[in-house]
């Protein structure tokens, strides 16, 4: 694909100051909210600027009404004058407390290879072989969420009816979920609460797979308000193993894959992400997830756990 049509499609994502330089694609971090900070100081003032020009009016007629008193007059002078010293004084607060000159600040450059873009554009690009043009104008999103389209059916995994488990209660038919607990719920109404430790552990999703149509198809019990829950570790260990095999990932390098998983539009860290796998599993960057044993995968969905992160919290019986 084209560098311009690659900008183009990145741009339509939401992405700012998208170039492509020296093999890498750098566009601004996405997470980043400086840019926010002038916009309201902004806004903010031409508020402020309205609601002295009503204070101004309704002293205006007051003083019409009843006279000028300078008492009063100065009274609201001073308001007026602490008014706009308070809101001029943000900036200073802001950059003193920050322990720099926080609205100088530029958004940090984020980068991804070339190579890398080429490989996950050239997957999407397959669905619209015969569409070029509805390709030029959709909106790419670069986090998945492990859901299969409607071209993709051929590739949902039923998982066998095995016995769900969860620290030796057997029949786990739902799910509840706080903000920091995830409740496990057996046919025979046992509870098993886990609270703390990582989302991951919680959910028994070592992947962090996002809730979807996907998840539910492989293996999942439940889902929070973004998670799928998985009702062992081994299901959701095979679920990433799943994803992987899928054709949204299956023909990509294990690096591609990872800068899909784990994309930085998502607040993430894929090339220290990738790095973390390949060193951990000794698989290099650039080998293809569909030449790859299902020994190899196991250890990609162990790194994937580790990295996501997998720790231990509490665990209740109710």
């Amino acid at each position: 694909m084209e560098n311009a049509n690659i900008i183009d499609l990145l741009k339509n994502s939401g992405l700012n100051e998208v170039s492509i330089e020296n093999g890498f694609v750098l566009f601004q971090d996405p997470t980043c909210i400086l840019p926010a900070f002038d916009v309201v100081l902004h806004y903010a003032w031409i508020i402020v600027l309205i609601l002295i020009g009503i204070m101004l009016f309704g002293w205006g007629v007051i003083y019409i009404r009843n006279g000028v008193k300078l008492d009063s007059l100065f009274g609201n002078a001073k308001s007026l004058l602490l008014i706009l010293t308070v809101f001029a004084l943000v900036k200073p607060i802001v950059n003193v407390v920050y322990g720099d000159n926080l609205f100088a600040k530029q958004c940090d450059i984020k980068k991804v290879s070339l190579d890398t873009a080429q490989d996950l554009l050239k997957q999407r690009e397959k669905q619209f072989e015969n569409n070029t043009v509805y390709m030029q104008q959709e909106t790419f999103d670069v986090i998945d969420s492990g859901v299969i389209d409607e071209n993709q059916q051929d590739i949902v995994f039923v998982m066998p009816q095995t016995e769900n488990y969860i620290s030796g209660v057997s029949n786990i038919q739902s799910v509840q979920y706080t903000q920091r607990e995830t409740i496990y719920i057996s046919q025979d109404g046992t509870k098993i609460v886990r609270s703390g430790g990582s989302v991951a552990w919680r959910n028994n999703n070592p992947g962090n797979i996002r809730k979807s149509d996907f998840a539910m198809a492989n293996g999942a019990i439940g889902v929070t308000d973004k998670w799928a829950v998985f009702p062992d570790e081994r299901t959701g260990l095979n679920a990433v193993k799943k994803l992987l095999r899928s054709k949204n990932y299956n023909n990509l390098t294990v690096s591609a894959a990872i800068y899909r998983w784990a994309p930085a539009s998502d607040n993430n860290n894929p090339e220290q992400y990738s790095k973390h796998i390949s060193n951990m599993t000794g698989l290099p960057s650039d080998a293809v997830i569909n030449n790859l044993s299902d020994d190899d995968l196991e250890h990609i969905a162990r790194a994937i756990q580790s990295f996501e992160g997998w720790t231990p919290g509490k665990e209740q019986r109710l």
